[in-house]
């Protein structure tokens, strides 16, 4: 059933009015899910010129709190609305907690004040919604053609609202100055059979910006052209990565929020002609034209889709994992965000025992109804910060809680296991 809004306009400093069009209650792919879906459309003032900006978000009533944003963008004269009804980004962008949005819009130029409207669009979203963290949670953007062109000038003008970004094949993104922007994980495509002007401008960035330290991914798809990418283990292996590690342990989703840096030192690399991979420690080839990874999964994502399977090499010495921005001795008892998540069959459960526990740990996995599906670890466990991996065997596909106990204290995360 549609229910129907009237429309209705409000102010923001820039003047900027917004309409929403359409309520959609709607049900999730699984049965025990709903969600609802909005419309928002932004029309131009005085001060804007970009013809159209129109979006479409999916939240899933289950998530409390919102964590981020996972956004698709269009190539050109395109339309990503529909995305947000596609059970597998409902269930991609629901596992970090996110929104899911897709959008129509003409301008991809930020002088045009597009930056301006999607930000007004998730003011108004915030209310629709009854989220108000959609006013400050950051973004992901993963964009085709133009529409990675428009992702990549998006993160630009507003790197500190952008958690990661993929760019796919587009010919037309800003060489300038890349700011900030460089601070920001990008995973950029190329078709080694596309137009030579969207190859060169891509790598051409890209090489511009390494040696200054772009945290930035370049990824050549051998025998392919102006096609869309469809590996969507190494593109959803990317986005879990990054936004476990970008996005703070603890956070204040109702204010702006600082997202972590990440260091060179703390990644792997992969040079663009051998494909060997190997971490800051132990490689050996170039860095400053080399594909900075944030771990040593997503440098073997990529080796996989580059040499089409058919390189497996690291640096002789295969260093430990790169990125580690917790505290080496934990005072908190914390429970992380599995990843990947979405995950089959198998998912990381990251956790921190604190130095004064004296109580043995218990983790649990629950199912939908509350039965316990296995218990993983029940036992005295030394203090610090642990991994461990759960791998699902007979379990179907549907949602999961894993639970960390420790005498009285509890945490929960939810997991999504597609098969």
């Amino acid at each position: 059933m549609i229910s129907s809004i009237s429309p209705f306009a409000v102010n923001r400093n820039n003047s900027l009015n917004f309409r929403v069009k359409h309520l959609y209650p709607i049900l999730f792919i699984f049965s025990f899910l709903s969600a609802e879906i909005y419309d928002v459309s932004i029309p131009e003032n005085d001060t804007a010129s970009y013809n159209y900006a129109d979006f479409r978000m999916w939240v899933n009533d289950s998530t409390d709190t919102l964590r981020g944003i996972y956004w698709l963008m269009h190539p050109n004269n395109g339309d990503s609305r529909n995305i947000v009804t596609d059970s597998v980004y409902q269930a991609l962008a629901s596992g970090q907690d996110f929104a899911l949005m897709g959008a129509h819009i003409f301008n991809m130029h930020m002088n045009t004040g597009i930056g301006d409207a999607v930000i007004a669009a998730m003011d108004s979203f915030a209310v629709l919604f009854r989220h108000d963290e959609l006013e400050f949670i950051p973004f992901f953007v993963n964009g085709y053609s133009w529409g990675g062109q428009f992702g990549y000038h998006f993160t630009k003008w507003i790197p500190e609202r952008v958690v990661g970004f993929i760019t796919q094949k587009g010919g037309y993104h800003d060489t300038t100055d890349a700011g900030d922007a460089i601070e920001v994980p990008g995973l950029m495509f190329v078709g080694e059979n596309d137009l030579p002007y969207r190859i060169e401008n891509l790598t051409g960035i890209f090489l511009e910006h390494r040696p200054l330290g772009a945290k930035w991914i370049l990824a050549m798809e051998q025998g392919a052209g102006h096609t869309q990418v469809t590996d969507h283990s190494f593109l959803n292996s990317f986005f879990n990565t990054i936004t476990n590690i970008r996005l703070p342990d603890s956070m204040d989703v109702f204010q702006p929020i600082q997202l972590n840096t990440l260091s060179d030192t703390l990644g792997w690399f992969g040079d663009q002609n051998s494909w060997i991979i190997g971490s800051f420690d132990c490689y050996d080839g170039l860095i400053d034209s080399s594909s900075w990874f944030p771990s040593k999964n997503v440098g073997e994502q990529w080796q996989y889709f580059v040499s089409e399977g058919g390189v497996t090499d690291t640096s002789e010495c295969d260093g430990s994992i790169g990125i580690d921005i917790r505290i080496p001795v934990p005072t908190n008892f914390i429970l992380y965000h599995p990843y990947p998540n979405p995950f089959n069959p198998t998912t990381t459960l990251r956790f921190d025992i604190p130095s004064n526990t004296t109580k043995p740990v218990l983790i649990n996995i629950y199912d939908i109804t509350g039965s316990v599906v296995e218990t993983v670890i029940n036992e005295k466990i030394e203090s610090g910060h642990h991994e461990i991996q759960w791998n699902v065997t007979a379990s179907s596909s549907g949602v999961y809680f894993v639970e960390l106990r420790i005498g009285e204290e509890r945490l929960v995360q939810k997991l999504l296991y597609i098969k």
